[in-house]
């Protein structure tokens, strides 16, 4: 008889997540307030809002770097209160350690987990294939335009396999064309590992383009404004009729055009 594992779908659900600041001088400050949401396995989701709003605070929440006023935070119906390996993180640097090869870069949470030497090459450098690093594996950080090391940063946080990738604003420091290919490249890497995305930006084209849903957060304290499903058909036609419509839609939560 052979049995087969059953691999769950990935479920994280965000329940009533509040967080207040104490300022310290007996005044408490709010910045996220009652937000509830769900993301599902293999989903692309954008969080957006006016600055100051929580965003990047919401995100540390979610990978377990902060922990919330009141609220949860579930992935598989599992409690998350601190940092795990389902979760990876990639934050606005790259963060890459310069006195390290890109493929000791990349191999580093491997080498954490003490596994083997040849096994960790063999699976970091099938990373820096994926995101087509390989030819520069022996490279130092200083050696790489800003789009490559931030394409080192993405295969750090895929060697160890998480279930679901969180994004800060990854991009917002590259050029504008730079910045559109590593958009394409995230889409191509999504559809071939199937990991689930959440990404912090400001920008809402950027928004559009990569995310399945979007998660539109009002001026802080932040609360759920929107909740927008993405239905445009991929490859995204940035200067499409409906990319555009849905652009100004965004926009008018944003700016609070619309109520």
């Amino acid at each position: 008889m052979v049995f087969l594992e059953v691999i769950r779908p990935m479920k994280l659900e965000l329940k009533g997540i509040t967080k207040e600041f104490d300022q310290g001088n007996g005044n408490t400050v709010v910045t996220l307030e009652d937000i509830s949401f769900e993301i599902n396995d293999k989903e692309i989701v954008g969080i957006l809002g006016p600055s100051g709003c929580g965003k990047t605070t919401l995100l540390r929440i979610i990978a377990g770097l902060e922990r919330p006023t009141k609220g949860a935070v579930l992935l598989d119906g599992v409690p998350v209160t601190k940092p795990g390996a389902r979760m990876g993180m990639i934050f606005q640097e790259h963060a890459l350690l310069p006195w390290r090869s890109v493929l000791e870069n990349v191999s580093l949470g491997l080498e954490i987990l003490e596994i083997p030497p040849i096994q960790r090459q063999e699976k970091a450098m099938s990373y820096l294939d994926l995101v087509g690093l390989k030819d520069s594996s022996k490279s130092r950080p200083y050696e790489l335009s800003g789009g490559m090391r931030q394409r080192a940063a993405v295969a750090r946080a895929l060697v160890l396999e998480p279930s679901l990738l969180l994004m800060d604003e990854p991009f917002s420091a590259l050029d504008p064309q730079t910045r559109k290919q590593i958009q394409a490249d995230i889409l191509r890497i999504q559809e071939k590992t199937s990991k689930a995305i959440v990404l912090v930006t400001h920008s809402v084209e950027e928004a559009i383009f990569l995310a399945d849903k979007l998660i539109i957060l009002s001026a802080r304290p932040g609360k759920v404004q929107k909740i927008l499903e993405v239905k445009l058909e991929r490859p995204r036609d940035r200067m499409s009729l409906q990319f555009l419509e849905m652009r100004e839609e965004v926009l008018g939560y944003l700016d609070g055009r619309t109520p």
